[in-house]
């Protein structure tokens, strides 16, 4: 029975899937191979690696590098000169006689394992009609046995001919970029699919986990801080109205709740930008109104504003009635960023603006301050990960990476004008969703 079951930590596909790869670059072969082994592992498989000596040999030191080479005890490697009988012509009846005599003691066990193989032959006439055949044979073997199974061969050497014959027989077609569903598959209801490739595919669900770590320590971190925080802030309140108005006692306890207000804001927009990290849920989109939104992330940064004796002047020239097709924690944590980083790098006693306005057919959006401004060099690294304007600065560097994503999401633009010592302005522009 083919039922379906991890490729990956993120791609299922079904347990006798049969993949063509077709590549071009040695060591992105090397890093997929690796990563296929290390996948296979975490899943409880065993590995058959049917290569070449030498690419065996690439890939166990690639293993080691990375300190992985623990994995080769879950490797059975099958030299493929021996395999495919490359001292002769390729006869795919003695080939699968070969791999059943592989295989079959992991099927006789009832042990899980995934197969690769680096298809190899010797020049001869009729080969694309044998290997065309020994697929489709080999399709059907690992079908009802239910083993995931990769065919590599070299695209720098196999015919196209040859090529068009190995689309037709395997249902999954993967290059160094990326995995399709091969449209000459004979598979009618095949829906048109894309994954990044084996390796891409591991580094991506590596960070996704440590996101996900981080994103539990920050919810940790969040109901620890957030408890008592909520308690100072209500008695700071509640004293600061028993105080006379303008009077210093009463300006100290109305700093204090806008530095609670400044802390509890940051939590959220830690924990937001972690959960979108480690989750599709922020990517979501849906219809939202964009002015109420813009109001209610301009009141929180008037306290941060007031805590840096700051003035936020905000300008909303729009009517409320406007519609995005995007994400309301999604914008909230672009405008957020763009405000706050505005405030962070203002000098004492100067203007943040936030402008909203309709302009052909978008909501057009501009932060401006007259802070510490930017050089072109600055520029050019802005929107990169880890990437901090100003080391003395508080954060991670991650702001600006993630507004640009999701102004990219949201199918918008971002723009930047800045001067040293002059004050910086951010535009965006997002389109209004159509009715």
């Amino acid at each position: 029975m083919n039922e379906i079951i991890p490729l990956t930590k993120s791609i299922r596909v079904g347990s006798g899937s049969h993949i063509l790869y077709v590549y071009a670059d040695d060591e992105v072969y090397t890093e997929n191979v690796a990563s296929y082994v290390e996948m296979g592992l975490d899943m409880g498989q065993h590995v058959v690696y049917i290569d070449s000596e030498e690419r065996y040999a690439a890939v166990c030191r690639r293993l080691a590098k990375s300190g992985r080479e623990r994995l080769l005890q879950h490797i059975t490697y099958v030299n493929n000169y021996d395999f495919y009988m490359m001292y002769g012509d390729f006869h795919f009846e003695r080939v699968l006689e070969h791999l059943q005599h592989v295989i079959q003691p992991y099927v006789d066990s009832g042990q899980a394992i995934r197969l690769w193989g680096h298809v190899d032959w010797r020049g001869q006439a009729d080969i694309a009609q044998q290997l065309h055949t020994y697929e489709c044979r080999c399709d059907m073997a690992v079908g009802d046995l239910g083993i995931l199974t990769v065919c590599a061969y070299d695209g720098r050497t196999i015919p196209a001919y040859v090529m068009t014959e190995m689309m037709r027989t395997h249902p999954l077609l993967m290059t160094d970029e990326q995995m399709v569903k091969s449209n000459l598959y004979d598979q009618p209801d095949a829906r048109p699919i894309k994954f990044p490739t084996l390796s891409a595919q591991s580094r991506l669900e590596s960070e996704r986990d440590l996101y996900k770590e981080k994103l539990d320590f920050a919810h940790v971190i969040s109901h620890e801080v957030r408890n008592p925080l909520t308690v100072i802030r209500a008695y700071a309140s509640l004293v600061g109205d028993t105080m006379p108005p303008g009077s210093s006692q009463a300006d100290k306890l109305a700093a204090i709740v806008d530095y609670c207000t400044v802390i509890d804001h940051e939590i959220s927009d830690i924990i937001r930008t972690e959960h979108m990290l480690s989750s599709d849920a922020l990517w979501v989109k849906k219809v939202i109104r964009p002015a109420g939104l813009i109001l209610e992330v301009c009141e929180i940064m008037r306290a941060k504003a007031r805590t840096q004796n700051l003035e936020l002047d905000i300008d909303l020239q729009l009517s409320g009635e406007e519609a995005l097709f995007g994400n309301s924690g999604g914008f909230k944590l672009i405008l957020s960023n763009l405000v706050s980083n505005a405030i962070k790098y203002s000098y004492e006693g100067g203007r943040v603006v936030v402008r909203s306005y309709s302009s052909d057919g978008h909501l057009a959006i501009e932060v401006i301050d007259d802070g510490c401004g930017m050089s072109e060099e600055q520029q050019t690294k802005l929107f990169q990960k880890y990437e901090k304007l100003n080391d003395e600065t508080s954060g991670q560097g991650i702001g600006l990476f993630m507004v640009k994503k999701l102004v990219d999401v949201f199918e918008g633009t971002i723009h930047v004008e800045s001067e040293l010592n002059r004050g910086s302005c951010f535009r965006i522009q997002l389109p209004f969703a159509q009715s």
